[in-house]
């Protein structure tokens, strides 16, 4: 006999109108605005975060509603294609659909709308090769795209006279939105991070987005934790990533991703926080990528954790994150989680190696993928044999 799965309250605001449901932890967005909503305009493809079908805005941003889990924007804000019914520029977008012959089945086109006027707030002008890479992550099998890219190149050409009717074209923030904010653990509610009171480390945090990790180092826990808490010792050792610069709690970071197909350099702000005495910490930013225009937003709860014998420790992590815009199809929670293992193992290693007396080589601290791909492979073979 198996029992029935567990329900959560979920309040979130849906085209500007404020609706509460219950979900299981497994609901997704998609799901719960078609089938509690009746918000059938977002359509559902691949169910696999690729061909852009579900797209929907989630406090300003594109992102796929079917890879999106609908307890995760509990307190947030979400713009559906029925939401741009008052909307100049989206009704412009759809008058250019119609003239340029932009949609046939139409399958594709409540996504691709949605990703389109993302475009036209992001940039003030785009040659007809940039549209279609920034429409990458949205497939039409009808089209061939023609029709698509002259309706967008013709509305970005009445881009000044949409202005000039006071259509708020403001491109989205591309800054931390908590800046100022007390040094705590934070939480975002109706699109802001909001301040909150709870460990890093609390019993149960996060849900099915929130990866956890734990690694071994052969190191005393106070040296572990004071190389953790020296950020320009700690920012090296992660894959890719480059300290820019040190200002207080403030740091700016650019993070380098080439994963065959898939590039990306994100810059951006964050924070950090440390608690010496408990030992935990804080970290969270948000950058964005200036080629694709995709965005991510992340934390990263730790804490040391001493060996009873003294002479190692384990590091566990809590990270959460969201990428949005045209690279948010690549963010499938089964293969980030694997690769954030593998990260969190090539990071542990090049700890251990940094408090052994060693350094981290430029060369050696990009992300590769061949590395990165035997570690994935490890990790699921010692998961299938229990070792």
């Amino acid at each position: 006999m198996t029992s029935k799965p567990s329900l959560s309250e979920l309040t979130l605001d849906v085209n500007g109108e404020a609706v509460h449901g219950r979900v299981e932890g497994r609901t997704s967005l998609a799901d719960f605005l078609r089938e509690d909503l009746d918000l059938t305009g977002t359509h559902l493809g691949c169910e696999h975060g690729v061909c852009g079908a579900c797209t929907v805005e989630l406090d300003g941003q594109p992102v796929r509603a079917c890879i999106t889990l609908a307890r995760a924007c509990e307190g947030r804000a979400v713009r559906t294609i029925e939401g741009g019914d008052d909307d100049p520029l989206m009704a412009a977008l759809q008058d250019a659909f119609m003239q340029f012959h932009g949609l046939q089945c139409g399958f594709c086109t409540p996504g691709m709308l949605m990703a389109c006027r993302d475009i036209i707030l992001r940039h003030d002008s785009l040659s007809d090769d940039q549209i279609r890479i920034a429409l990458g992550g949205n497939l039409c099998r009808c089209t061939g795209y023609v029709g698509i890219v002259n309706a967008v190149r013709s509305v970005f050409e009445r881009r000044a006279e949409l202005l000039a009717a006071g259509e708020p074209l403001a491109k989205p923030p591309t800054q931390p939105d908590w800046a100022g904010q007390p040094l705590t653990r934070f939480r975002r509610t109706g699109g802001q991070m909001q301040a909150v009171e709870a460990t890093p480390m609390e019993e149960g945090a996060g849900d099915d987005q929130t990866l956890r990790e734990t690694i071994t180092v052969q190191k005393p826990a106070d040296e572990v934790w004071a190389f953790l808490s020296d950020v320009e010792r700690v920012v090296p050792c992660v894959p890719g990533a480059r300290l820019l610069s040190v200002n207080g709690n403030e740091l700016e970071v650019e993070m380098e991703i080439s994963l065959g197909a898939i590039r990306a350099r994100f810059k951006g702000n964050g924070r950090y926080q440390f608690d010496d005495q408990a030992r935990t910490g804080r970290m969270e930013g948000e950058g964005r990528d200036a080629r694709s225009g995709s965005s991510a937003a992340g934390g990263l709860d730790f804490a040391v954790i001493a060996d009873p014998a003294g002479d190692r420790c384990r590091i566990e992590f809590v990270a959460s994150y969201s990428v949005t815009g045209p690279l948010s199809q690549f963010s499938r929670g089964g293969l980030v989680k694997s690769f954030v293992g593998a990260m969190a193992k090539m990071f542990a290693d090049n700890v251990q190696r940094v408090l052994s007396g060693g350094q981290v080589s430029d060369k050696g601290n990009r992300l590769s993928v061949l590395q990165l791909t035997l570690n994935v492979i490890k990790s699921w073979f010692s998961k299938l044999f229990n070792k």
